[in-house]
């Protein structure tokens, strides 16, 4: 762990499900933490084109508080630099950097992507016009089942 170089352009991903918003702490406070198994993963797992050099997986990290990590899968899916229509539980923005915001430390749940025509139709022309995104997560209360495959 204490070998790992970090920059803006290293994603870090723990137990392949979240994403460091701050790595350099994270790390600095397990670098001796001979349990935690670190991977490169496979730049491809981004579905767009991204600025991402490098991915780090840190597997095997016990008691993850997720306070300051945003779900992996909402990083690989949505490009940050696409103009969109985003709908977060209900709550319609534009804005990028706010969803990111708001999806810090909850678990995505599902992730839909709709075409113009079926955003337009929705939700008129000005919104709909590139497209939208809609973004479920679980509430506090909500059971999640881990399903592990092999």
């Amino acid at each position: 762990m204490e070998r790992i170089k970090i920059n803006d352009k290293t994603l870090i991903v723990v137990n392949n499900e979240w994403v460091l918003t701050n790595p350099t702490e994270f790390i600095s406070k397990r670098k001796n933490n001979k349990s935690i198994e670190v991977i490169e993963k496979p730049l491809s797992e981004i579905k767009y084109e991204s600025n991402y050099q490098k991915i780090i997986g840190l597997n095997n990290v016990e008691d993850f508080n997720p306070e300051l990590a945003i779900d992996f899968e909402f990083v690989k899916n949505i490009d940050p630099n696409k103009e969109i229509f985003y709908m977060v539980d209900g709550i319609p923005t534009h804005d990028y950097r706010y969803v990111y915001r708001r999806l810090i430390s909850k678990k995505v749940k599902e992730i839909n992507n709709l075409g113009i025509n079926q955003a337009i139709a929705i939700w008129g022309k000005r919104e709909g016009k590139n497209g939208a995104i809609q973004i479920k997560t679980f509430n506090k209360d909500d059971v999640v089942i881990p399903i592990i495959i092999n």
